[in-house]
């Protein structure tokens, strides 16, 4: 990888010699910006660009450069890809569109460019993308001209957009943030996200990793990257909307769209996410700073009316704005002399103009340990405070750097003066409280996540019945069925999720002995009903023999009334289990991520209220225990208006042992336990249904 950021040299395909494009540019703004590599074109005539050679063929080029950039019709790229692979090219960009996105779904070039690239061992960005760019060796692959180009930035930027790539770069350059390499993945055809994250989490001189997706090509393996990874990663992930709006065979499909999977893992891998530019850029700049470790805020402000919207700020946050202590007051009357506005916090500064009177107040802020960070509101004339302010920000960056927590500092002038100074001072700024106290959350959200990341424990060591699964898939597999709801049971006890006691029969005729006791409820057995109640196969309270023989009748009879009503494959007869809080415990294979485990409220309030926390499979218990803290639902399981706490270890276990079950067996694509009935504390869980898909054979 290390090669398409620091190529000793680069040859562009399809510049001309006589006029200009975009192959010409490439190759005009690396000699302008002052690239020192050399410099090489292809193009259909021989000539010179400004000193430098443009050749007809690969084989005429003095060197085997290190790159090779194609701005060429695709049809001709495999051609000159083998022709790079003669010559010794290893390293290929392809900037060129008209490969798949283009051609609806014929993906014949991209087989060929990817056969090319096998045979002489070619590693390949693109197609249809801008390449890298090195800041510090002035290397710029994208077709466009630079200038002040900037150096010693410690930004990693990856983009699968060029130009919402090209739109960043751009940005964070406005607020200051000094970008230090940039890579466009186009197409994926070959490197993806996941590859670059590796090589920024690699790199010495990368602090900061920022992205702009629209989607993952190889999911689990950037969740295990960014698992693992110390450094800030923040991304904007676009394309959120659902792929389709068909009908799910299960609730675990219908809860756990595309997006929520992403927002899931992201929040287990303590990814930060945004949701625009502005928020982009803001966490960029928090995340510069040391992070905020709990909630308690001091606000000092030069307006009393922007004290006010900083507090409301912080309410919406949920910070912490506890008094200043009276050693703090005391201090303050050595620093100035206090006329009208009172010591609290918020502190109004609106009397003091004396600029290291602001400085004093705010080391003293952050020496106290009764706070976790500090907002300041600083409102000012550019005409005759401007310079004065730039002095109170060099201050303000060395404070923060000495007490090691964050200062976020909202600056209140002029739009003219805000840009100035955004463009040149390397310290964060804001321009509002709201702006300051989100950027605030961000860090204090950012460190709460990476905590319960890096203490997230070990997974326990789960004994599962894997004969059992598959030879109940077998069964599934060759009679063209999904599983019963008696299968998805019994494939639950053996990997330790025991359900209620219960009894299979095959008709409505009972033996003489039911081997359970009263209550009961029944279901219906049917390889064609996913959802049982639907079609009147559920009843429950049953509390005799009586009873459960006309309840089995009856149940037959509606059943075989509907306009074509499924099998009747048998009736499970179930004790019922003793009251408790239904919850859903779910998982299903995504496409991207793999495994995923979804745990929420549960019985007939699922998919109202749609109360779910997502991780990726398996999970620990300190996961598990995570998700279930993320509910809106949680103060039920707390014990809410008196109630005992319900026995959540129970459904801890549960939900790791289920992520365990999914983890363990790729052929179960989908897995619904619900409800689970969540007990008293140390009263246990009962598991009273199941529904389990498996994975359809191919046909070859």
């Amino acid at each position: 990888m290390e090669k398409f950021f620091s190529p000793r040299s680069i040859v562009v395909f399809g510049a001309s010699a006589t006029k200009m494009n975009l192959g010409q540019i490439v190759l005009l703004n690396n000699k302008q910006i002052g690239y020192e590599g050399n410099l090489y074109g292809v193009g259909s005539q021989e000539g010179d660009v400004n000193g430098i050679h443009i050749y007809t063929s690969v084989a005429s080029l003095p060197e085997t450069p290190d790159v090779a950039i194609f701005l060429t019709p695709a049809k001709t790229v495999p051609g000159l890809m083998r022709e790079c692979g003669e010559k010794g090219i290893t390293h290929v960009v392809i900037e060129s569109g008209g490969f798949s996105e283009y051609s609806h779904g014929d993906h014949t070039l991209e087989y060929d460019v990817l056969a090319v690239a096998k045979k002489y061992n070619m590693k390949v960005i693109g197609p249809n993308c801008v390449g890298t760019v090195n800041f510090d060796m002035k290397m710029m692959m994208p077709f466009a001209f630079f200038k002040n180009i900037p150096t010693g930035g410690r930004l990693g930027l990856i983009s699968q957009s060029g130009g919402v790539g090209g739109s960043y770069l751009r940005a964070v350059a406005g607020y200051g943030i000094k970008p230090g390499k940039f890579a466009a993945t186009g197409n994926k055809l070959q490197l993806d996200e996941a590859h670059f994250l590796d090589y920024f989490i690699k790199d010495p001189k990368t602090d900061i990793i920022a992205m702009y997706l629209e989607g993952f090509k190889r999911g689990r393996e950037f969740f295990d990257l960014a698992r693992g990874c110390d450094k800030p990663i923040v991304i904007q992930k676009s394309n959120r909307s659902p792929i389709s709006a068909k009908i799910a065979q299960s609730h675990t499909t219908a809860l756990s769209s595309d997006d929520s999977v992403v927002d899931g893992a992201f929040r287990q891998a303590a990814i930060i996410r945004v949701d625009d530019e502005l928020e982009f850029v803001n966490a960029i700049k928090v995340v510069r700073m040391p992070l905020m470790k709990e909630r308690r805020v001091a606000v000092l402000s030069r307006s009393g009316g922007h004290a006010v919207l900083t507090a409301d700020a912080c309410a919406k946050y949920g910070f912490e704005m506890v008094p200043f202590p009276p050693s703090f007051i005391e201090k303050l009357k050595t620093i100035y002399k206090t006329r009208v506005i009172a010591h609290q916090n918020p502190l109004d500064l609106g009397e003091i103009f004396d600029y290291t009177i602001f400085t004093d107040i705010l080391e003293e802020a952050l020496k106290l340990e009764n706070y976790d960070g500090v907002l300041f509101n600083h409102l000012y004339s550019s005409d005759f405070e401007g310079e004065m302010s730039r002095t109170f920000l060099a201050g303000v960056e060395k404070l923060v750097e000495k007490y090691a927590k964050p200062v976020c500092l909202t600056m209140i002038s002029d739009r003219e003066e805000l840009l100035k100074i955004q463009q040149s001072q390397p310290f964060p700024i804001f321009t509002s409280p709201l702006e300051a106290a989100t950027a605030l959350h961000v860090s204090r959200t950012y460190h709460e996540l990476k905590t319960l990341r890096d203490g997230r424990g070990k997974l326990p060591d789960y004994s599962l019945d894997l004969d059992m699964v598959k030879t109940i898939r077998s069964r599934c597999v060759h009679e063209q069925r999904i599983a019963l709801t008696d299968e998805a049971l019994t494939i639950c006890a053996s990997a330790g999720l025991q359900p209620v006691k219960d009894m299979l029969i095959k008709n409505e005729i009972l033996p003489e002995k039911i081997p359970l006791h009263y209550p009961l409820a029944v279901k219906l057995v049917s390889r064609d009903a996913s959802h049982k109640s639907d079609v009147g196969g559920v009843a429950v309270n049953i509390r005799n023999k009586k009873q459960l023989s006309e309840t089995l009748v009856s149940m037959k009879d509606k059943i075989q009334k509907i306009a074509n009503p499924p099998a009747i494959d048998g009736y499970l007869l179930q004790e019922m289990a003793p009251e408790g809080i239904e919850c859903f415990v779910g998982g299903r294979r995504d496409p991207a991520f793999g495994p995923v485990i979804v745990a929420g409220l549960g019985g007939i309030f699922i998919e109202i209220f749609k109360d779910t926390s997502i991780r990726l499979a398996p999970v620990t218990p300190n996961e598990a225990a995570n998700m279930m803290k993320e509910l809106k639902a949680y103060p039920l399981l707390q014990g809410a208006r008196g109630k005992k706490p319900a026995d959540c270890q129970a459904l801890v276990d549960i939900i790791c042992r289920t992520s365990a079950l999914l983890a363990a067996c790729p052929d179960i694509t989908e897995i619904d336990l619900n409800p689970v009935i969540v007990h008293p504390e140390g009263q246990g869980a009962s598991i009273v249904d199941a529904r389990i898909f498996f994975e359809e054979p191919t046909v070859t």
